[in-house]
């Protein structure tokens, strides 16, 4: 798996994260990073990647400059995964942590990245989430997401193309059988 734009492109991560963890494809990745780029900009965003699994995607946004990245999974190896890359790859504005990616709230974000972050944590201008596909409720995470979005924040939230959100949605692309559906904070 290699980053397929900006600063990183072509750095190839090594594969030590979770059996489980399904990273988007580099096709995926590059279709949404293009629409990032064109349509709102990446370039000093605070990003929260939740689900991060591989940090494939908190790479991506740290390749294109992203201000800062905290990236929160539930496993341990995808976490020590992570960190190490960061070490090795010298990435300083990517904040890793351990936790339930779905209670996000503002408090617990700070508990989790404190000590780590000199400066404040949030509100977000990007949220990316890549739950299990098979996780119940999905729907419910822009709820949960909302609160935390800066003002004009996107939501972005990969899952099967048959899932359907309640809330209208500012860009829905799919791609086989994945899909990203966005949503804008107004």
């Amino acid at each position: 798996m290699r980053v397929t734009g900006g600063d990183l492109k072509g750095r190839i991560i090594p594969a030590n994260f979770a059996n489980h963890v399904r990273p988007s494809t580099d096709r995926v990745r590059e279709s949404l990073f293009n629409s990032l780029e064109h349509q709102k900009g990446i370039g000093r965003c605070r990003v929260l990647d939740l689900f991060s699994g591989s940090g494939i995607i908190a790479l991506e946004f740290l390749s294109r400059e992203a201000g800062a990245v905290y990236s929160i999974d539930l496993d341990k190896k995808n976490i020590a995964h992570q960190k190490s890359i960061a070490k090795d790859w010298q990435l300083q504005n990517w904040f890793i942590a351990t936790g339930n990616a779905l209670t996000p709230e503002a408090t617990i974000i700070k508990n989790r990245f404190q000590g780590d972050v000199a400066h404040p944590i949030g509100p977000f201008d990007i949220i990316f989430a890549d739950p299990p596909y098979g996780m119940p409720n999905i729907q419910g995470l822009h709820q949960i997401l909302t609160p935390l979005l800066a003002t004009d924040g996107w939501i972005i939230i990969e899952h099967k193309p048959q899932l359907v959100f309640a809330e209208q949605e500012l860009l829905k692309k799919e791609y086989g059988s994945t899909t990203m559906t966005i949503f804008a904070k107004q």
